[in-house]
């Protein structure tokens, strides 16, 4: 064969690899009872999807082939097909469900059920929920673990983090906080894991190996802060794992935060009270959904600045960043 031809062949394959698996946000609507698609590359939505009531959480398989999504208002799972955004399974869960996540290996969904005090957890083979696990008073996230093995559940009721092993879907271990524990993230090497507090403005930094916290750290204007709750939420590792990225509902900004020495880096000013963050597989965007202003900002790391500001749904609470086709 010509070497242009197989060199225009290769191209044209490469090309169609790149533009089928671009990175995608994937953003729960709580006041319109779908999710938003957002294409990262193109700064804009591509679709809305329909899934149930008062969509909470939602999480993108290791392979990027579904998205499943939380309705608290359903007390149900959507399974939605990455590949044509139509819902195809829709699962009776516990009540009031929060986030959700796959299970590392990709076999499992795993649904903090905040009214039943449990993890249900779905099989992705048969779509079928397998088991509950009792976690304590009030679970709103549910963090896999790098190991694959495990997960870790915020027990906002009892004030405490409690650690869930996959092969006996049992407590093996849990931490106590010194307040209501709401968002949790880890480094990609699992050595910590990151949390904010209900009524704290700022993170605690906790060593998985002591199982205890060991550092925090107070975000600008802690001073001024409220204590009313609106507070610090979302927050995540970027990839290459050295910076901590973390939302305040007070401030409406996004802080980066050195992992190693536990030092602010520097902010940058999102939309109305910031929800959740998250991060493409490269690092170089950030992508931020604000509940009050009902959009989501794309930050552009290296340049640190807003590049885009999308409008969603209303009341947009958790994402999902995921190269799916």
């Amino acid at each position: 064969m010509n070497s242009k031809i197989i060199l225009t062949t290769a191209i044209a394959l490469i090309s169609t690899v790149l533009f089928s698996q671009t990175p995608k946000a994937y953003i729960t609507n709580y006041g319109s009872d779908f999710i938003s698609v957002i294409d990262i590359q193109k700064n804009q939505k591509n679709t809305d999807v329909i899934t149930g009531s008062k969509p909470h959480g939602v999480a993108v398989s290791p392979d990027g082939n579904w998205i499943a999504v939380s309705n608290e208002g359903d007390n149900a799972v959507s399974i939605i097909s990455a590949s044509d955004n139509k819902v195809k399974q829709t699962i009776p869960v516990g009540k009031t469900p929060h986030q959700l996540s796959f299970s590392i290996d990709g076999k499992y969904v795993l649904t903090a059920i905040n009214g039943e005090h449990k993890v249900d957890v779905i099989s992705t083979s048969d779509w079928k929920l397998v088991n509950s696990i009792p976690v304590g008073k009030n679970p709103h996230i549910v963090l896999p673990m790098p190991d694959g093995k495990t997960v870790w559940v915020t027990s906002e009721g009892d004030n405490k983090i409690v650690k869930v092993h996959l092969d006996s879907m049992k407590v093996v271990a849990e931490i106590p906080t010194f307040g209501f524990p709401r968002v949790m993230t880890t480094t990609p090497d699992g050595k910590f894991i990151y949390l904010t507090l209900r009524w704290f403005h700022g993170l605690v930094k906790i060593d998985t190996e002591q199982n205890k916290i060991i550092a925090q750290v107070l975000l600008p204007q802690s001073d001024k802060f409220d204590n009313e709750g609106k507070a610090a939420h979302g927050l995540c590792v970027a990839p290459d794992g050295k910076t901590v990225y973390l939302t305040s509902q007070f401030t409406n900004d996004v802080t980066a935060i050195d992992v190693a020495s536990n030092k602010i880096l520097k902010n940058i000013t999102a939309g109305k009270n910031p929800n959740w963050i998250e991060f493409t597989s490269d690092g170089k965007f950030a992508v931020v959904s604000n509940t009050s202003s009902n959009d989501a900002s794309i930050i552009d790391v290296a340049n640190w600045k807003v590049v885009a500001t999308i409008p969603v749904g209303k009341n947009p609470k958790r994402l999902w960043v995921a190269n799916t086709k």
